[in-house]
Order: C-alpha cells, then structure tokens, then sequence
C-alpha cells in the first residue's frame, strides 16, 4: 500500500476519530493500540469499517476501489414474511465485529482491494419498478466505476435489476448467472407481477447475453418448490444441483461444476445467493428459513470456492436480522462474504493478477 498521503483511497474508521485517533495505516490489521478498537466503539458502520463513496463512477475510479458495497433496504418483492429491508444494516453492524485481516489467506482486503462503501439504494415504497430501476442504476455507477459489488438485499427480487444492470455492463459479451437458493424461484409471475422474490431465474433468461449454457442452480429442497418452477429449469436444460445431490458428492465437487458451467465463454457472472440455501439451524435470521441445508462450514466452503472463479457482483439477499439469534445470521453472512474475498484475494495473486 502507498504512503496514504501519496493514497486517493484511504482507510478511515468512524470510530477511530477524536482525541485516541489512529491513523495509521496497519492500524485495521494489528490489535489496536488504543481504547477505541473495532469491539469498543462501532461508531458508525460501514461495510468492513471502509470509507464512504459516493455510487459515482468517477468518484469510485478516483478512490481506487476495486469492490464497492450496496445496502438494498428493499422488501416488497416478497411472497413470504417481511423483514429482509434491514438486511445489509445488520451486515454492516457484523462487521464490526471483525478486522478485515484473513489470516487463512494472509491478506488484508480492506487495502488488497480498496474497498468501498457506497450506501443504501434510495428505495420508493409501493413502486417495485422505480426501485428495481434505482438499484440497476446504482449497480450500474459502481461496474463502470471499475469495481465489482457486494450487493446486499433485500428481498429476492434483486437479481432483477441487479442482473439486468450487469447484462448492460457485459454488452455483446456473454454473461453467467448462478442462482444458489433452497428455493428454484422460476415463476413465471406470481398473480400476474412478474418482478418477484421468486422470479430472478425467469428474468435473467430474458436478457439479451445470458443464455441457458451459463446459468446453473444449486441448494434447492423441500415443497416450496412448485412443478412449474422445476419445468422452467428442465425446458431450459438447465442443471438443478439439490440438496440431495450435495450430500451425496459433496459440496466442493457440486459447487465447482456450477462455477465451471457459469463461467465457461462467459465475460462476466452473477451470483445470487440466498440466505435460505443455509440451514436454518445455522441461518434464522432469513426471510424463508428452511431446513436440510448447507452447514455453516459449507456456506463458507462454498464462498472458498467463489473466490477461485470470481464473479462481477455477488449478491447476498432475504438476509433478515429481526429474527435472528445472537447476531449468528448477520455474523454467518459477513463471514460468506469475507471468505469470498479473501479466496478471491490469494487466486488473483497467486496468478500475479491485480483485482
């Protein structure tokens, strides 16, 4: 890292302000030498205790910032229980509880990749089609700002504008889409709104550069799965990897022939990841929490292997702290997060890649 008076981009910890300051620039990586460190005082939280940035393109260029964070308080696209709108403020508020050091990947990914935090999409309540466009525009700002994006929900209805902003982005190239949920969320329409939390699948088929080739689903289980849901992926030829499948190969074999799948001739990936793939025994605080699900040691396994493939936005959605028990929900989903970058961080640099 450059000196920080030589930085644009530069660590600045809310609660590291006033007279027991620290400024320098190790001073998120080692134990904090004052009274002020990350369990004292959470002051007031970003993602990852990273600095604010405008959702400008020009702004996130001039920082540096190779990974830029969304808050989405949205959930009026559901068709189950509310709750998922305070999900990336619980997120943020884990992450205070964490320093950005990985000590399994030997990095520290607040500066390996200057990361940002660009606020909450402004959401219009009762209006799914103005908000779903602010969010693509939102998404949008960061992508062509030269940063990819940790974009978390909400409810999942995301992927919509979220991929459709990404499809953009891609422009005559081909893009992936991998859709990692309890649920296979192919509706059609639900009573005739066709911009739901189960709709992601049957939207992104519709953009101009995803095709069927590129996309892949993986933790589906249980009876909230009606059979036109499964028929889409079927018509489509489509791979559905269920729980069952997981359990019976294992989740690194699984988890790398979606990954590989996606990202074969693909310029670009989205990866939808819901909450609810998780066990509910290790996710409570998710807006359809089921049971039978990935543990906490293969969410993060899982988030490993990411890390390896990449993807230019990674969406964690129906994240809802209202229900959760003992921060484990909030905890459990900045952990994913982090473990994807961190994997992510040691590919791209044993490839002596920058990211």
């Amino acid at each position: 890292m450059k000196a920080e008076s030589d930085h644009i981009w530069t660590f600045v910890p809310h609660q590291h302000r006033g007279p027991a300051e620290q400024t320098g620039a190790d001073d998120h990586i080692y134990s904090p030498k004052l009274h002020n460190g990350a369990f004292k005082s959470r002051g007031l939280a970003t993602f990852m205790g990273a600095p604010y940035c405008p959702p400008d393109r020009d702004a996130i260029k001039k920082m540096g910032a190779k990974i830029c964070f969304l808050g989405v308080p949205w959930d009026q696209g559901q068709i189950v229980r509310a709750g998922t709108s305070q999900g990336a403020s619980g997120l943020r508020e884990a992450t205070t509880q964490y320093f950005s050091y990985m000590f399994e990947y030997d990095v520290d990914l607040l500066t390996f990749f200057n990361v940002v935090d660009c606020g909450d999409v402004p959401t219009v309540p009762g209006n799914n089609e103005k908000s779903h466009e602010y969010i693509c525009d939102y998404v949008t700002e960061c992508l062509e700002g030269g940063a990819k994006v940790i974009l978390c929900g909400g409810d999942h209805s995301l992927p919509i504008p979220g991929s459709r902003a990404l499809s953009r982005f891609t422009g005559d190239g081909r893009m992936g889409y991998l859709h990692v949920d309890s649920h296979l969320d192919a509706a059609p329409d639900w009573a005739g709104n066709t911009i739901t939390n189960c709709s992601g699948p049957s939207r992104a088929i519709e953009l101009p550069n995803c095709n069927a080739e590129n996309m892949a689903h993986l933790g589906s289980r249980n009876s909230l799965n009606p059979k036109d849901w499964y028929d889409f992926f079927v018509d489509n030829d489509i791979p559905v990897v269920t729980m069952h499948q997981i359990v019976d190969r294992g989740l690194e074999a699984c988890a790398h022939d979606v990954f590989k799948r996606c990202r074969e001739g693909a310029d670009t990936l989205y990866f939808s990841w819901d909450t609810d793939s998780i066990d509910i025994a290790c996710m409570p605080g998710s807006t359809s929490p089921e049971c039978y699900g990935l543990k906490g040691r293969e969410a993060i396994q899982l988030a490993s292997v990411a890390g390896e493939y990449g993807c230019d936005v990674l969406e964690i959605v129906e994240l809802a702290p209202y229900f959760d028990i003992s921060h484990m929900s909030i905890k459990m989903a900045a952990n994913m997060i982090y473990h994807y970058l961190g994997s992510r961080a040691k590919t791209l640099r044993d490839q002596g890649l920058q990211p």
